[in-house]
């Protein structure tokens, strides 16, 4: 939880892929709400990691933390900004499956 705190902190509760802000769009309710993502999965972590807020999570909205877990491996804040970008959507650049297609 700690970690989390600092990560807003540091990069406010704004999504780094598409610059979704709740507050901004449900006033006081949304204000400081935000998913945080780590950028290493926690499925790769060992008992020795330490996390460090500032480089390890970024804060991220619902539906892009959604995205950037709908590839194997997960997406990059990077990846998922040129996706979000691409006018057709196609992200040729990935070479990595998707999953969870329904």
């Amino acid at each position: 939880r700690k970690a989390r705190v600092e990560c807003i902190k540091e990069y406010g509760a704004v999504c780094a892929g598409c610059g979704f802000d709740f507050g901004k769009k449900y006033g006081k309710i949304g204000e400081g709400f935000i998913h945080v993502h780590h950028k290493v999965p926690l499925s790769n972590i060992n008992n020795e990691y330490k996390l460090n807020p500032i480089t390890d999570l970024i804060p991220v909205c619902a539906n892009c933390h959604a995205m950037i877990h709908q590839t194997q491996p997960v997406m990059s804040i990077e990846e998922l900004k040129k996706c979000i970008e691409s006018e057709d959507q196609v992200i040729p650049f990935l070479t990595i499956q998707l999953i969870g297609i329904h």
